[in-house]
Order: structure tokens, then C-alpha cells, then sequence
């Protein structure tokens, strides 16, 4: 027999056979999450309200426009003299023979509301602030399977203000396939919003979850407001508290301990557990410490005004103005 011949018989066999098709998978179903699909796929969302809202900074000393120091050549020191000569805003700076080009550049850029640019300046964060509402405010925090942008991500959550109470939302991808469609429903969300709280999320979150999309050929760019609490932290409470994870400013500042939680190195192994044996109570603790991070930000919020975070007690009496809140 020829080797056409052959191959001839061998093709006939295989169209007599029957045709198998992969087993599709069915989706692991979440208690209390319903299904969000979209052309990139389908992922998880889970909501939870809470009553109250959060702590917005208040502004003192004219806010931004106060801050003589954003004008090119003035210092504290000159900033001071300057306002003993009666110049306590930028606006009145404007006329002044010396400064008043520069003031009037930096009136611009309040104009136009350029916040990185004034933060580029120097402005505070609570200063900036002021150009926003709480509603335009989203508390964020990510879940993932490694610690660099290489390995996906699976949980992202958003906390937010509305209509006078908070909500969190949970997206939640059940395989590794769906993590494009976690992506791409959050960012739909933040799109809604202009400024982006984190704690470390100016060096993991938004990093990985940039370097996430772009594995995925989405190229999602967040160009928002960016607080980090954890700067903040530093800032003004680093000497006062044995560290400045989370969870330690809950514990002394809100009087809160965590009872139970999943500690952070065990997530990945849990996630990579739970694709495998669609068990989902194994998620649960995971969903529930994304939670508390996500509240915990909430509460502390109050960090970034100066006047509630300049020492610990004060931190502590605004925590539980917020905590009452609640």
C-alpha cells in the first residue's frame, strides 16, 4: 500500500469517528453576586451598602488659592512676609510688582482647574481637593495573584458615595479568563469619577492594574486625582504607631481588630485553590477583607486634612466621629 493510499485510510477513519467537544465549564456561582457581561466576558459583581458617608478635609486659610508657596520664587519665609503685608491669596498676589506674573500663571491653572499641575507646584492634596465633591470620589482596592503586574488579578473593589450612603462594589472574575472582563467593567465605573483613593495604590494598585491591561491589549490609562492614605500615614503618624499597615491605623485609631482575617500571603494560594475546585467558600474571607480595606480607607479618609491627622489623639477623635457615624 502506497503511503497516499494511507493516508487516504486514515483520513476516512477520523470522519467516522464521532466528534467530542470540549466540556464547557460552568460558571462557579458566588452567594449574593450576580453576573456582569459585557463583549470582553463575564465576571462577578458583588454590593454592599453602608450606612453614612466620609470624612471630606475642610479648608482653612483660603484653601489653594491661599497657598502663596504654588507662586515660582516664594518660599515659607516670604510666603509669611507677604502675608503681613496683606497679601493672603493668590488672587491678591496678582498685582504685585514682584510676583505678580507668576501669580497670575498660577491663576490660570485654578481657572482651568489643572490639579497635576498644581500639584506639580506643590499644592496639598486636601487643597486640591476643594476643586472636587465627596461624589466624585472612589476608594479602590485590588486583589492579586503575585506581587508584580506578570501575574493577573482577580478581585478589584470600589467603594463610593451615593445619594448619601456608601456602596461597595466587588468585581470578582471566577477563572483567570475573566480577569479582561473585571478590567474592563471597573473601568467603566471609574470613569464616572475624578479622583482615586488608595492605600499603596500609587505604587501597586494602579501600576498593576495598568500593567494588567496591557497584557490584555486594552491599554486602559487612569488619569485621575490620585490620593495615597498611605503617604499620609507616614506623614503624620509614623512615629506614633508601631507601622502603618492598614490594619494598624484601624486598630489604633478606630479601636477596630480584625478578627479572623485572611492574612495576605495566603490570597494567591486561595484564589489558585478555589479556580481549581470551584469551592467558594474559599473566597469568602478574601471578598471580606477587600471589604474592610475598602471601609477602613473610608473612615480614615480624614487623614489628608492636616488639621485632624497632625497627632495621634486627634486622629483618634475624628476616627470616631467617623466610626459614629457609620
Amino acid at each position: 500500500m502506497s503511503l497516499f493510499d494511507r493516508l487516504n485510510k486514515v483520513k476516512e477513519k477520523k470522519q467516522q469517528q464521532p466528534e467530542t467537544r470540549p466540556e464547557v465549564e460552568v460558571p462557579t456561582p458566588l452567594p449574593g453576586g450576580r453576573q456582569v457581561c459585557s463583549p470582553m466576558g463575564s465576571c462577578i459583581l458583588l454590593e454592599e451598602g453602608y450606612p453614612g458617608t466620609f470624612s471630606f478635609p475642610a479648608y482653612k486659610d483660603g484653601g489653594v488659592q491661599g497657598n502663596l508657596r504654588l507662586v515660582r520664587g516664594v518660599g515659607p519665609v516670604n510666603e509669611q512676609k507677604l502675608k503681613q503685608q496683606g497679601y493672603h491669596s493668590i488672587e491678591q498676589l496678582a498685582g504685585h510688582a514682584r510676583w505678580g506674573e507668576y501669580a497670575g500663571q498660577v491663576l490660570g491653572l485654578l481657572k482651568d482647574g489643572k490639579v497635576h499641575e498644581l500639584k506639580a507646584l506643590g499644592a496639598e492634596d486636601w487643597e486640591i481637593l476643594s476643586f472636587f465633591k465627596p461624589e466624585d470620589v472612589v476608594f479602590l482596592d485590588i486583589e492579586s495573584t503575585g506581587l508584580w503586574a506578570s501575574q493577573p488579578l482577580f478581585l478589584v473593589g470600589l467603594l463610593y458615595c451615593r445619594s448619601g450612603t456608601l456602596v461597595a462594589e466587588q468585581y470578582f472574575a471566577r477563572h483567570y479568563r475573566e480577569e479582561k472582563a473585571v478590567l474592563e467593567a471597573v473601568d467603566r465605573v471609574m470613569k464616572k469619577y475624578k479622583v482615586v483613593v488608595t492605600y499603596n495604590g500609587k505604587r501597586f494598585d494602579l501600576p498593576y492594574m495598568s500593567g494588567r491591561s496591557v497584557a490584555h491589549r486594552l491599554f486602559y490609562s487612569y488619569d485621575h486625582f490620585h490620593v495615597d492614605l498611605l503617604f499620609h500615614a507616614r506623614k503624620h503618624l509614623k512615629h506614633q504607631l508601631p507601622d502603618c499597615r492598614l490594619m494598624t491605623l484601624e486598630e489604633y485609631l478606630m479601636d477596630f481588630k480584625r478578627e479572623g482575617d485572611i492574612p495576605g500571603y495566603l490570597i494567591p494560594e486561595t484564589y489558585h485553590r478555589f479556580v481549581k475546585t470551584a469551592d467558594s467558600t474559599l473566597v469568602e474571607p478574601i471578598l471580606e477583607h477587600n471589604r474592610l480595606d475598602l471601609v477602613a480607607m473610608a473612615r480614615l479618609f480624614h487623614l489628608v486634612d492636616p488639621g485632624c491627622a497632625a497627632s495621634l489623639e486627634l486622629a483618634k477623635e475624628q476616627a470616631a466621629v467617623s466610626k459614629s457615624s457609620w
